[in-house]
Parts: structure tokens; sequence; C-alpha cells
């Protein structure tokens, strides 16, 4: 009996677990484009005044809030004071063994408490890429990318809903 309960209990565990994931908004945001020192250095003076108007923290991790269609502009200034990086690579190296093709995909990702790029999870894949390969070129577009770390009142915290898409050509010409 106390098996069953147990069983019970994970599975109840689990589909509750399902239904919160598939539950999580989340927020576009670009990283593959950087701030200007210049910018960094305003960033950095209004996202304390910022915080609790853009985010929506529990303990650690915290979720980009959402904006009607009449405040978007709100919408764009939290992304820029929150999930623009402040460096991005010039240039990276592709997977040697990435397909040849056409491809694009759709996926998540949150940004560490150290200012990381972290938690890449890949939603949609279409073309020559499969999860795998999307996966393994989107670590190496993203391993030198960083962000301004996120505190507050002396504590560090996670952005954990953020989105994006790419699109890839990996065509090789030969010569």
């Amino acid at each position: 009996m106390n098996k069953l309960i147990s069983i019970l209990f994970i599975n109840l565990f689990y589909f509750s677990q399902l239904l919160v994931a598939a539950d999580v908004k989340t927020m576009a945001c670009d990283h593959k484009v950087a701030m200007s020192a210049d910018l960094l250095t305003k960033v950095i003076k209004h996202r304390d005044s910022a915080f609790n108007t853009c985010l929506s923290c529990n303990k650690g991790d915290c979720s980009m809030k959402y904006w009607s269609e009449e405040n978007k502009q709100n919408e764009m200034i939290c992304k820029r004071l929150f999930c623009t990086p402040i460096k991005v690579a010039k240039a990276y190296e592709v997977p040697g063994n990435s397909p040849t093709g056409k491809s694009s995909f759709d996926y998540m990702y949150s940004i560490s408490k150290k200012g990381k790029l972290t938690d890449i999870n890949i939603l949609k894949v279409e073309g020559e890429f499969n999860r795998k390969d999307a996966l393994n070129y989107l670590k190496a577009l993203t391993k030198r990318t960083r962000y301004e770390p996120l505190v507050n009142e002396n504590k560090k915290y996670k952005i954990t809903n953020l989105k994006s898409s790419l699109s890839v050509n990996m065509m090789w010409e030969d010569d």
C-alpha cells in the first residue's frame, strides 16, 4: 500500500511540474547584440529602481514581467535593463560536426547569478539541425556572452524565463 501511495505521489508531482512548465510565459530577448559601456553605466544606475517593476522574483529566481500592448515601451526598457548582454563574442568556433544546410530553432534560456547564459532548452528545430546540433551550436555561440549580474539589496538573482530564435545557413562552398 505504501508503495502504491509513493508511486501515485511521484506521478502527481511529475504531472504538476509538467503543467507548471507548460504555463510558463517567456520573454523574447536578443542575446546576440551587446550594449555599449556608456549604456551599461546608465543601466546600472536605473536597475534598482526598476527591479520590482520589471521582475517577479521568488527566492533566487526572477522572471521578466509582461506588458500589455499599450505598455510595450515599458517592456523594451525592462529588456534593456535586465536581458541585454554586456559582451558577446565577435567570433566563435562552429562545432565541427554541424550539419550542412539551413536550419532555424526556438529555445529558452536563463541568465545565471554570475551573468552567464545558461539552461538552454531547445523548443523547436526546423531544417538540417537536430536538437543536439542546435544545442551545441548555441553553446558555441554563447560561450563568451556575458550579462551584468543581477544584484538587488546585496542578493544575486537568476533570470529564468527568456526565449529567442535563430536561423543559420551552414552552406559551405569549395573554392
